[in-house]
This record gives structure tokens, C-alpha cells and sequence, in this order.
């Protein structure tokens, strides 16, 4: 069982008992599985590019691609390690790499340091 089956599993199991809420709210979190993507491809590109790699650069282009993408979130247990779902699909990565080098290119044009 993958660790996110073994999340799913555990959250189910919580809907076949009498909790309280506050326990269900605490042992879950909300999370946007698309930022993870947008993380690791934008550390990959801006390595080719002769740009500046300082955080906050780095940060500056994700945070552009990000507002210019729609989340996908999911639930998880607090503390697990997300699965890598397959939320790409070769059109949406072809996409994702598109907009990460104009947004990278825009941050490298103007770096905000």
C-alpha cells in the first residue's frame, strides 16, 4: 500500500468512528500537490539558464507560475510524505516548462534584489 493509500485509509477510518472534529482537523491537511511540481521543474530549469539561483529569486519565479496555475490540492495526514500522484500529463508538463522559463526569463530580466 502506497503511503497515500495508507492516508486515504486512515482518513476513511476516522468517518467510521465518533470523533470530534478538532481530531479529524488536526490529524489532516490540505494540500496543493501542483506547488511540489512547480518547485522541483523550476529548480531543474532555472539550472540551465544562466540566471541567478538566490532564494529569493528562485522563489520569485515560482510564486509567478504558480498564480498563473490552478491548484490541485489533495488531503493528507499531517506528517506523511505525499506520493508523487500523477497530476501531469505530457501536455500540462510541456505547459508547466513553457511557463516557467517565460517566468523565469521575466525574474531574470528584473530580479528583485
Amino acid at each position: 500500500m502506497s503511503e497515500h493509500e495508507e492516508g486515504v485509509a486512515s482518513a476513511e477510518a476516522f468517518q467510521g468512528q465518533a470523533v470530534e472534529a478538532s481530531e479529524i482537523r488536526d490529524a489532516l491537511v490540505l494540500h496543493n500537490i501542483m506547488e511540489d511540481a512547480v518547485l522541483e521543474k523550476t529548480k531543474v530549469i532555472m539550472s540551465r539558464m544562466e540566471m541567478c539561483r538566490c532564494e529569493k529569486c528562485y522563489l520569485d519565479v515560482c510564486a509567478l507560475v504558480l498564480n498563473q496555475l490552478p491548484p490541485k490540492y489533495v488531503t493528507t495526514l499531517k506528517g506523511s510524505l505525499m506520493s508523487k500522484l500523477p497530476v501531469m500529463t505530457h501536455k500540462n508538463d510541456l505547459e508547466m516548462t513553457v511557463m516557467i522559463t517565460r517566468c523565469a526569463k521575466m525574474v531574470q530580466k528584473k530580479p528583485m534584489h
